[in-house]
């Protein structure tokens, strides 16, 4: 396997994220064309979520078998043909289906174009390559986010075209990849916590399976085997994962609420996922050279202190929490993944991107229920960052997979 299988699989992640983007800004156009509410047309996004993070995990435990780039060929397949059959449907009942089916081919799709990355290499350069990977998929939200705000001004309908397409052109090049196939030891302590994460989403869509959900992956947690490293760091990611994406929201709705049309205010949030795309490559980077627990740490840290910016400049927090974000979270997802056998990582990638999908759900949610004052939105980056750096003073470096890189990093 070389680099270029990562930048092939990481083109299918970008696939998923640049849809999932370009739908959110057409939703409020979606609900005009149908005469329905804000809210019913979310849906399109809710269920797409909540599908995703349901199946993450077992789809995790089937493809790391039968060979990572068969899911990939089948959940890319899946986008397209979902993309294809919205197009060509003729009420919100048949595409609300339709979505469906694309759900299940992003919850294929996510995990696998990480654990690629992932599995590339030795662990002295696990850093390069999954911020290269980072730095590809997040394209897919900075991208979505004004070709969404175009493109919905002059058919809705066409969004699903323009990611079906993409969709098959990387589907050819999938198909010349190397394959990559595990037996994970994890792969069953982790429905417990997949089960957790999941129900807080499914809670959006109805409470009582959403506790009810929430309950039996919290008891079949007390049974679950994962890595204690894992733990830490993955809790200090989804901390901050968190925080990155309730400013995000935040900023989405300051500049409603300042009477920017969606075009105008999906340019202006653009700066903060441009900023955390660029700096993404060189958090992986940094941690393999300086230190993976150094780094992240730095990082979090900076997230909490640039959060004062807010005060100042909303422009200007936008670049500086882009920067310190690109770096936390490639750098802690670089130790995460060191911290697992290979064979794991299949099942830990997808458990990550899970978390990712839950701390966007919460985020948006945070920034729903905060006022549009900065006080607010400053507290909860700095109190989150600094309990996810305080987490790091606690890693201890998995040295059987480190390497000799080890005396590189904060003790």
């Amino acid at each position: 396997m070389n680099s270029k299988d990562i930048v092939i699989a990481s083109l299918m992640g970008f696939v998923s994220t640049f849809e999932a983007t370009m739908i959110l800004i057409a939703v409020p156009i979606i609900s005009i064309y149908f005469g329905i509410s804000h809210f019913q047309a979310s849906f399109l996004v809710t269920i797409y979520v909540a599908i995703e993070a349901l199946l993450f995990v077992p789809f995790a435990v089937v493809f790391e078998r039968v060979g990572l780039r068969l899911g990939m060929i089948f959940g890319g397949a899946l986008l397209a043909a979902g993309g294809f059959l919205i197009f060509f449907s003729s009420s919100f009942v048949e595409i609300e289906l339709f979505r469906i089916i694309q759900a299940v081919g992003a919850s294929i799709v996510l995990p696998t174009s990480l654990v690629y990355a992932s599995s590339i290499g030795d662990d002295a350069k696990r850093g390069s390559a999954i911020g290269t990977n980072h730095t590809i998929v997040s394209l897919g939200y900075v991208i979505g986010l004004p070709v969404g705000g175009i493109v919905a001004l002059l058919d809705w309908k066409v969004l699903f075209v323009v990611s079906s397409l993409l969709a098959l052109v990387c589907l050819a090049f999938i198909l010349k990849i190397e394959d990559v196939r595990r037996v994970s030891s994890i792969g069953r302590s982790a429905f417990g916590p997949s089960l957790s994460l999941s129900g807080v989403l499914v809670l959006v869509l109805n409470i009582w399976a959403g506790v009810i959900v929430v309950a039996m992956g919290l008891i079949m947690s007390l049974r679950a085997r994962l890595p204690r490293e894992y733990v830490k760091s993955s809790i200090s990611g989804f901390l901050h994962s968190i925080t990155r994406n309730s400013f995000a929201a935040y900023l989405v709705f300051l500049y409603a609420y300042l009477g920017y049309n969606a075009l105008h205010y999906s340019l202006l949030v653009l700066l903060f996922p441009l900023s955390f795309t660029f700096f993404s490559l060189a958090g992986g980077k940094a941690s393999d050279r300086f230190g993976r627990k150094l780094v992240p740490m730095l990082a979090f840290l900076m997230m909490a202190l640039f959060s004062i910016s807010i005060f100042v400049n909303s422009i200007l927090a936008e670049i500086l929490l882009g920067v310190a974000s690109g770096l936390a979270t490639t750098s802690n997802t670089s130790y995460t993944m060191n911290s697992l056998a290979q064979e794991n990582r299949v099942v830990g990638s997808a458990l990550r991107t899970l978390q990712g999908t839950v701390a966007m759900s919460i985020g948006l949610t945070l920034a729903s229920i905060i006022s549009i004052g900065h006080e607010n939105i400053t507290i909860i980056l700095v109190a989150l960052n600094l309990i996810a750096a305080a987490f790091v003073i606690f890693y201890e470096l998995p040295k059987s997979r480190e390497g000799t890189s080890n005396y590189h990093d904060l003790r």
